[in-house]
């Protein structure tokens, strides 16, 4: 439960973006983030977990409400907490924070807000090449959801071929997803691909030629580092996502996005891609896993 100082500043909070009060929702967002940190100090995680989701929804509502200011305030409250979970090294506080930047970023990304989407964005790239680098596997497919989820949400706002956001989060997705294969990270290099994937049928969905053929690059970079490791899940959903993209972009008629992925796809020995029943349940598994943190984060 919250103490009463919580509630307070929480419907504070909510109000003042309700009255698009910034001073308001600023008080609340710092008072709120001095709370989680002395909870994480103090080592109580359900405390200090219920204490970023209440700034996520408060940075949340500021982006729907095209509160500019009020949301990179939440962000940055937020990155506040994350360090020191981190110092602290409490998985779970540091998973949910992580899927909050994302929450935040996706709403921010539909309301065409590029300041707000773009540092949501940095910051997660920044947080995952640090997950990545410690072994952190969970925090790091934690990273790989949010950055997916803006980009996918970019995708699907009518904007020029290849924003910039979009590009931020190919260029991170595909440097965390190098480097989740260099350190052995299967399942989160597999969840890299599939969220590439995903970010390729959004984009191709909207007639995104040059955002596809940049989606296919990062994917076989990837999965080239992972056929350098011999991680047999991250190559075969590599390949499977080239192949959806060469099928899906040549039905749509972007012929050079299609052949870009075809070239891609020929540049991988078809001795190292094992497709067997094993394989396939592995990929399946870390899809459902990330489908689950997404919606518990949501």
């Amino acid at each position: 439960m919250f103490s009463k100082k919580e509630d307070k500043m929480v419907n504070l909070g909510l109000n003042s973006v309700r009255e698009r009060f910034d001073e308001g929702v600023n008080k609340a967002l710092s008072c709120l983030t001095e709370i989680g940190i002395g909870y994480v100090n103090e080592r109580k995680e359900p405390e200090a977990e219920k204490t970023v989701v209440s700034i996520k929804e408060i940075g949340k509502a500021a982006a729907r409400q095209g509160m500019e200011n009020a949301a990179v305030n939440a962000i940055q409250a937020l990155e506040k907490l994350l360090q020191c979970s981190m110092e602290q090294n409490m998985q779970e506080m540091d998973v949910r924070v992580l899927l909050s930047f994302g929450a935040i970023g996706k709403i921010a990304a539909k309301q065409q807000m590029e300041m707000v989407a773009k540092l949501a964005a940095s910051v997660l790239g920044k947080s995952g090449n640090t997950a990545a680098l410690l072994n952190k596997e969970r925090e790091t497919i934690a990273v790989i959801i949010g950055l997916g989820e803006i980009g996918k949400a970019v995708a699907g706002v009518k904007v020029p071929d290849f924003s910039e956001n979009a590009a931020i989060c190919i260029s991170c997705l595909g440097d965390i997803g190098k480097l989740t294969a260099q350190k052995n990270l299967e399942e989160a290099a597999v969840g890299i691909e599939l969220m590439l994937q995903e970010m390729a049928a959004a984009a191709m969905n909207e007639n995104l030629q040059n955002t596809v053929i940049n989606i296919a690059s990062s994917i076989e970079e990837v999965g080239k580092k992972a056929e350098d490791e011999n991680m047999e899940s991250a190559i075969l959903q590599a390949a499977s996502a080239l192949q959806t993209i060469v099928s899906n972009s040549g039905n749509r008629y972007l012929n050079d996005a299609s052949i870009a992925a075809k070239i891609a796809l020929e540049s991988f020995n078809e001795l190292d891609i094992i497709n067997d029943e094993a394989n396939i349940k592995k990929i399946e598994a870390i899809r459902e896993t990330m489908r689950a943190l997404w919606v518990d984060s949501k």
